[in-house]
């Protein structure tokens, strides 16, 4: 059995073999870009701004022209942006412009409106003396024509969005985002609007896997729930294999009806590891056949979640071109002793709050690896180390953070 460690080097180890070369992409209309991958390098098309622009609402005038304020000047007329250029400025003379308008050839700055008086519809008083370049952002200062403004390999966000529209990319090469086929098993569950007998149980699963691998970024595929039995576990097994990646829950362990492995390696699957030195997750299968990812996952729902984002997160940054071996850690104060008995990792739901210059965390209590509503107050993880004992109030714990899985985040960030 492995520790937390060595598994996620051995998915490292897979995850260093694939390369941005051979990470399958795809052209999408700009609209659809926002964080994925992009694929390719962009290139200002032209010089950045175009013109000399006015950084502020004011006056375009000569510095040279009010070096002793107060400074009346007259004002020859008015600049709005998207306007063409045809007046002439000369030495002694001031035109009105606005934020985003292009300065007139001979003018060198831009005094601000709140540095002016209006003394005259045809003159104007400057009451500071301005500076050559003042509130003047010269042709090309942003980015040159031709010059690199995006490189490969980075999530969207709003003002890569931006940098593409300004320079006219309608349509941009991303990563395509990876399928990830999502099987739960087990005789016990029943779909979400069935009404469960009395030894029955929903398939929830499927939706909080479904929930992480979008917020991955991946596909999520749906499988249709496998019972405990050999051929249509081989059935739905297959179908999981046309995606990139297959998420199996349930089926795991070491029980009499825990078939997944057996059929894993029936189906020519290599098992890199079988068991984690974890709580919860414990049970976790890490596979590969070809290009395709499998992951055998524990049935209980937190240590699916725990498994999740230990494991196949990972695998989901890798096949997108992102970096892959980082965990959202945060250290923070303890506020209650934790003894642990398992002698393994352990990952106990907490809440998360800022207190003064840092951070001080709070273990839930809950009822074991299945108690879904009790980790569903913690915004997240203690990490206990292997073979820890006991943790006292007041040591420093690193905790897994997984915010967006929950609304009580209140004095966090």
């Amino acid at each position: 059995m492995l520790n937390v460690r060595s598994a996620r080097s051995r998915i490292f180890e897979q995850c260093s073999k694939i390369t941005p070369e051979s990470l399958a992409c795809e052209s999408v209309p700009l609209d659809k870009a926002l964080q994925r991958v992009l694929a390719e390098e962009v290139y200002a098309d032209r010089d950045y701004p175009p013109f000399a622009r006015s950084m502020r609402d004011g006056y375009a005038i000569q510095a040279q022209d009010a070096l002793k304020v107060p400074q009346d000047l007259p004002c020859i007329g008015e600049i709005r942006a998207g306007d063409t250029v045809r007046l002439e400025l000369h030495a002694g003379e001031a035109v009105q412009i606005m934020t985003g308008a292009p300065v007139p050839p001979m003018a060198d700055t831009v005094v601000m409106l709140e540095t002016t008086e209006r003394i005259s519809p045809e003159s104007v008083r400057i009451l500071k003396a301005p500076r050559p370049g003042d509130n003047v952002a010269p042709k090309g200062s942003e980015r040159l024509a031709g010059e690199q403004v995006l490189a490969p390999w980075i999530t969207m966000g709003p003002f890569a969005m931006a940098i593409l529209a300004s320079v006219g990319k309608s349509r941009v090469r991303v990563v395509r985002k990876p399928t990830v086929a999502i099987l739960s098993t087990g005789d016990e569950l029943v779909e979400i609007e069935a009404v469960p007998g009395a030894s029955k149980i929903r398939n929830s699963n499927s939706s909080s896997l479904s929930a992480q691998v979008t917020r991955d970024g991946g596909i999520p595929v749906l499988l249709q729930t496998a019972p405990d039995e050999v051929s249509a576990l081989k059935e739905q097994i297959r179908k999981g294999l046309e995606a990139d990646v297959l998420l199996v829950s349930g089926g795991v362990s070491a029980g009499k009806y825990d078939l997944v492995e057996p059929v894993l390696m029936e189906l020519g699957i290599k098992i890199h590891f079988e068991s984690v030195s974890m709580r919860p997750g414990k049970p976790t299968v890490f596979a590969t056949r070809d290009a395709k990812w499998v992951f055998g996952l524990p049935g209980n729902p937190v240590s699916t979640f725990v498994s999740y984002a230990m494991f196949v997160s990972p695998v989901l940054k890798t096949l997108q071109g992102l970096k892959y071996d980082t965990l959202p850690l945060i250290p923070a104060v303890l506020e209650a002793e934790i003894v642990e008995k398992s002698g393994r990792t352990s990952f106990l739901p907490a809440k998360l709050f800022r207190k003064d210059k840092g951070f001080v965390v709070q273990p839930v209590k809950w009822k074991g690896s299945a108690d879904i509503f009790s980790a569903a107050e913690a915004n997240g993880l203690i990490i206990i180390p292997l073979e820890t004992k006991k943790v006292s109030r007041g040591e420093i714990v690193e905790v897994l953070v997984f915010e967006e899985c929950n609304s009580q985040m209140e004095g966090v960030f």
